[in-house]
């Protein structure tokens, strides 16, 4: 009963703000033509209308606001003070609504975003769910593709790349960086054993991701050594579910990033391979048509993902520290 209340008093006192702005208008209408008719016709009302308006709006002020003369309709000395202040007031009320609408347009409408496949699948369409259910009228559309696209030519709105942006007119931006490890199922590293140093790698199969070269070695790094080790690929995977199921059926291990294969560690479906030893981390990378592209849709877009980047295992900000996640038990 009191929220109730509550609500109509809010309600009244709003009505009554809109209420108030509208006697102030047709104030400042006869004003500025010097005659009730005139500021009726501005008004698209009656003169008899417009009239009671102004006495309403005497009777708030509870003073009178206009004298007439042969020459029109003068302001007296407090209907100059609320002339005044009725203009401030009226022009406000016009950029609140004006900046309403600018945001909700900016807010609404289509955007075009295209990602990595692995990146896609488990950051960004789970983020363009969660952006729908804030931002209903924002339309976003996701292209996942390996192939390095230009964002020019292909209409793309932002592009969100790893490793390289590729031969674009567009602008790129270096904003985090994504972690790798080597991974492979717990049977596969049962039945071929365990390696322990580098070079037992050569003697495994390695299972590659098709939007890489043709990869005849893998580069390690510890206490600031590099390892370069020979591979043998004996399986080329086209999707990352095609790799995951790949490596769940023990074909072979992978390098792969760590966003991609923590809920696998955590559940004891895969298993890191030389843990002590550090792959190649991959940039990340924004890249978007123009400056005048960064619009409202896209800085909400970046501002969220940049946010679920920070929350994301194996994934830095440019300028954040790593992290040393825990090995699963």
């Amino acid at each position: 009963m009191q929220r109730s209340k509550a609500y109509l008093g809010h309600k009244q006192c709003l009505w009554g703000v809109m209420d108030l702005l509208n006697l102030l208008e047709s104030f400042v209408r006869v004003i500025d033509h010097g005659s009730m008719s005139g500021g009726a016709r501005r008004r698209h009302i009656s003169q008899p209308a417009m009239s009671q308006q102004l006495h309403l709006l005497e009777a708030r002020v509870g003073h009178e606001l206009v004298f007439r003369t042969n020459k029109g309709v003068k302001p007296t000395a407090a209907g100059k003070i609320v002339y005044e202040h009725a203009q401030k007031m009226l022009r406000q009320s016009a950029s609140m609504f004006e900046e309403v609408q600018e945001q909700t347009a900016a807010e609404s409408g289509s955007f075009v975003v295209s990602v990595s496949q692995p990146m896609g699948s488990d950051i960004i369409t789970p983020l363009i769910f969660d952006l729908r259910k804030q931002y209903p009228d924002l339309s976003i559309s996701i292209r996942m593709e390996d192939d390095l696209i230009d964002v020019v030519q292909d209409g793309i709105d932002l592009a969100i790349r790893t490793g390289a942006t590729g031969d674009t007119a567009g602008i790129s931006r270096k904003v985090a960086i994504s972690e790798t490890c080597l991974v492979a199922s717990p049977e596969y590293l049962a039945k071929h054993g365990m390696p322990q140093d580098p070079e037992a790698l050569s003697h495994l199969n390695y299972i590659q991701y098709r939007n890489e070269k043709q990869v005849s070695s893998l580069d390690l790094f510890r206490e600031g050594t590099r390892h370069v080790v020979p591979l043998h690929s004996g399986f080329v995977a086209g999707h990352p579910q095609v790799m995951l199921q790949a490596l769940l059926n023990s074909i072979g291990f992978t390098r792969m990033p760590v966003f991609m294969m923590r809920d696998l560690e955590v559940t004891g479906r895969l298993q890191r391979v030389l843990p002590e030893y550090e792959c190649e981390e991959k940039p990340v990378y924004l890249v978007y048509p123009s400056r005048e592209a960064m619009t409202r849709k896209a800085e909400i877009f970046i501002e969220a993902m940049l946010e679920r980047f920070r929350e994301a295992p194996g994934i830095r900000l440019v300028g954040q520290k790593p992290v040393q996640l825990a090995q699963p038990a």
